[in-house]
C-alpha cells in the first residue's frame, strides 16, 4: 500500500485540491450592490470592444498581466476607484458617462 507521503498533492485525497464552484456568471467577489456591479462591468466589457481593444491590449496598456483584465471583466475581482479611471482613460471611455449608464 502507498504511503500518503509518496501520493503526489493533487492525488492525495487529505491535502489534494478541492473542487470549488464555478460563476455562474455573478461577480465572485462581494459587493454591496451586484447587480449594479454587473452592470458597471457590462458597461467596461461594452466600452473595451467598442474601442476594439483585446484584453491582452488593455492589460499592456496598464502595465499589467492579462489575467487582471479578466479577472475584474469576470467579477472576480472588484475594481477600486483609481483603477477604473485609469481603465477607463485607456479604453478612451469618459469614467463619468459609464458610470451613467449603470
Amino acid at each position: 500500500m502507498d504511503d500518503i507521503r509518496n501520493i503526489l498533492i493533487w492525488d492525495n485525497p487529505i491535502l489534494g485540491f478541492f473542487e470549488t464552484p464555478v460563476s455562474s456568471g455573478a461577480p465572485l467577489v462581494s459587493s454591496l450592490f451586484p447587480e449594479r456591479y454587473s452592470r458597471f462591468l457590462e458597461q467596461l466589457i461594452v466600452a473595451r470592444k467598442k474601442a476594439g481593444l483585446t484584453q491582452t491590449q488593455v492589460a499592456l496598456a496598464l502595465k499589467k498581466p492579462q489575467s487582471f483584465v479578466s479577472k475584474y471583466e469576470s467579477g472576480e475581482r472588484l475594481l477600486d476607484v483609481a483603477e477604473y479611471v485609469e481603465i477607463s482613460r485607456v479604453l478612451g471611455a469618459d469614467a463619468i458617462k459609464l458610470i451613467g449608464r449603470i
